[in-house]
């Protein structure tokens, strides 16, 4: 918790989950799960967890926005691909933003940081994240202050 403590501006305020919410690793844990069979070695594993904290937290943006972020990650973390891979790519990216957006709508949490522990007998994910405001026109779409 120092560690994330430290990358956050000097006035930020750490505060705990509500009691009754879920873990947003265990949500998250949940969220990749479809795709978990492919990863078959913990580096593997790793790679699944950065692209879909990646694809969790595009979701979050509106969809005009999405493609950009993923486009500059696509490019800052793997570089040059060839098209077969870089299109394999965007599909993973494409699946995992439909899943969010399909199984996880009202969870709005984004995910600041994460660390994964190898237990000896699996894995153990940490996860720090923060709340997202509802855009303008979604808060609108439901019916909340902008949309009476």
């Amino acid at each position: 918790m120092d560690e994330v403590r430290a990358q956050l501006p000097g006035d930020s305020k750490i505060i705990q989950r509500p009691a009754g919410e879920s873990k947003i690793s265990t949500v998250f844990t949940e969220f990749i799960d479809p795709f978990t069979e492919y990863a078959t070695n913990q580096a593997g594993y790793i790679k699944l967890i950065g692209l879909g904290v990646c694809a969790w937290n595009a979701a979050l943006l509106p969809e005009d926005e999405r493609r950009t972020l993923m486009n500059g990650v696509v490019q800052d973390v793997f570089g040059n691909m060839s098209e077969k891979q870089r299109a394999d790519l965007n599909y993973l990216l494409d699946s995992l933003i439909q899943r969010k957006t399909q199984y996880f709508p009202d969870d709005r949490r984004y995910i600041l940081s994460y660390h994964l522990e190898d237990t000896g007998t699996g894995y153990r994910l940490m996860m720090v994240s923060t709340m997202m405001d509802v855009p303008e026109d979604e808060n609108a779409a439901k019916g909340g202050e902008d949309g009476k």
